[in-house]
């Protein structure tokens, strides 16, 4: 993949070829690893959420299809848009201010153009009382090790530190409620290596250790001086979905702090 290092940017078609490297990746050992843990840690947060409307978006945007959840209205929506999710420019989302319960961005940030832009237009539909789960690759963490030293698709992943992206959300009005971090284990290639270093894993998790290869920010969108109040039943906005564009993202490989 050809990347403009120079200007510290990816173009979208080189974007789109990365994600496309990265979801055959999911189904490897390491990658079925790292979506069994988030389906554990999205439905412990999804438990804490009220409401009706959740838009899923990013590496898995289906992560929690199938799963028991009180949001009952679940919409997917990609940067590629492969079946059966629906396309999203990531810098014009589709849908009114304040009207969707909860948004779920699996490593959007991760794989996208301009992540705070997509965080900014994501923060944005989320009403006052809702929230935000983000999961993101932790550049502190094991996982970090091949961001850093180029291996694989792993090394042009966006890798957002976890202290950058609370001061975003603080910015958008969001306070983040939980921290959750996961996959201690190497992303090794084979099954035999990660059951060798589950022990390790069991003890990290344990200790909740700030080194997991993945984080998870639950961040719930404040409301000045007033209580959450019972939401009604209501309609979905209209969607009307832009087409995509082209453009640069700006990576955060070596400015991570």
């Amino acid at each position: 993949m050809r990347t403009d290092t120079g200007a510290g940017s990816i173009s979208q078609a080189d974007l789109m070829g990365l994600l496309r490297q990265a979801r055959l990746w999911l189904d490897t050992p390491a990658g079925q690893m790292l979506l069994d843990e988030q389906r554990t840690v999205a439905e412990e947060g999804l438990r804490r959420c009220f409401g009706q409307h959740m838009v899923q978006y990013g590496l898995a945007p289906m992560l929690m299809d199938g799963q028991q959840s009180v949001l009952r209205n679940r919409w997917h929506f990609d940067l590629i848009a492969e079946p059966p999710s629906m396309p999203l420019e990531e810098s014009q989302w589709p849908f009114a201010p304040q009207s969707i319960d909860v948004v779920l961005l699996h490593h959007g940030l991760d794989f996208c153009l301009a992540p705070r832009t997509l965080l900014r237009e994501a923060g944005q539909a989320v009403r006052a009382g809702g929230h935000l789960l983000i999961f993101g690759f932790n550049p502190w963490g094991t996982w970090g090790w091949n961001h850093f030293a180029g291996r694989s698709w792993l090394s042009e992943a966006g890798f957002v530190s976890p202290a950058r992206l609370v001061d975003w959300l603080e910015v958008l009005g969001f306070a983040v409620e939980k921290r959750i971090d996961g996959c201690y284990r190497p992303p090794l290639k084979t099954q035999r290596g990660l059951d060798r270093l589950q022990p390790f894993e069991n003890w990290a998790a344990r200790h909740r250790l700030p080194w997991g290869g993945f984080y998870c920010l639950m961040a719930r969108r404040q409301m000045l001086g007033a209580m959450p109040r019972k939401q009604h039943a209501r309609a979905f906005p209209t969607l009307v979905l832009p087409p995509l564009v082209a453009g640069t993202r700006r990576t955060h490989k070596r400015n991570t702090k």
